[in-house]
């Protein structure tokens, strides 16, 4: 008897694998699409290269994520652990690629990109340019915040997803490992009714049969 491995207490890992998967394939997918349109109107609504370069990352690593997100969700329903095993090497590699992805987004956030979020935020308020500056420098503070709590809480997140899938590719070999002999098999499987002994032949005349090589332990005829 195999035992099912459990995360928060009392949910099988096995369905912690379906959500996280179900999650990072709609996700994924919905933030991807998002983020290829942007890329879209960059030939109508241009930005800073830095910029240019951090969502053209940004779609390609949501792309990614919804690629992952699909070898998980179709291993966790069929249970086969080579597509879950996929999926955990994949979600590891997407986490490296999201700290380093979201190091150079916060930095270009906080060294290149505030001059002309707050340039872009004073040209669109109606207020007077005391006012407008004073309220979008805040804006901006409160969105760099937002920034690092988001990406520090997705990274502990997929870290703690990867445990999960780590565990549940543990308990699917463990299962594989426990199929190799069927202990619901009755006896009758092994028994046959028909089967007839043969002594093997007497290699020495008028010798005690069982005193022979041929009765020897290990002895293959």
């Amino acid at each position: 008897m195999v035992r099912t491995r459990t995360f928060c207490c009392c949910l099988p890992v096995r369905f912690g694998v379906f959500v996280m998967s179900l999650g990072s394939l709609l996700l994924g997918g919905l933030v991807a699409v998002a983020g290829w349109i942007d890329v879209k109107n960059l030939k109508t609504q241009p930005l800073p290269q830095g910029d240019e370069i951090t969502l053209y990352v940004r779609a390609a690593m949501f792309s990614l994520l919804c690629l992952i997100g699909a070898f998980g969700f179709f291993g966790s329903i069929t249970k086969q652990r080579g597509l879950v095993s996929v999926f955990g090497s994949m979600l590891a590699v997407h986490l490296l690629l999201s700290v380093a992805t979201g190091i150079w987004t916060i930095y270009t956030l906080f060294k290149y990109s505030s001059g002309v979020l707050v340039s872009n935020c004073i040209a669109s308020s109606s207020d007077d340019t005391a006012t407008a500056t004073s309220n979008c420098e805040e804006g901006i503070k409160i969105l760099k915040i937002i920034v690092v709590v988001a990406y520090a809480v997705s990274w502990l997140f997929e870290l703690w997803g990867y445990l999960i899938v780590t565990s549940y590719v543990q308990q699917l070999r463990e299962e594989e490992d426990a199929n190799i002999v069927n202990p619901s098999a009755s006896m009758s499987s092994y028994y046959q009714p028909n089967a007839t002994y043969a002594p093997p032949p007497v290699t020495q005349p008028n010798a005690y049969p069982f005193t022979q090589p041929t009765q020897a332990m290990g002895y293959q005829a």
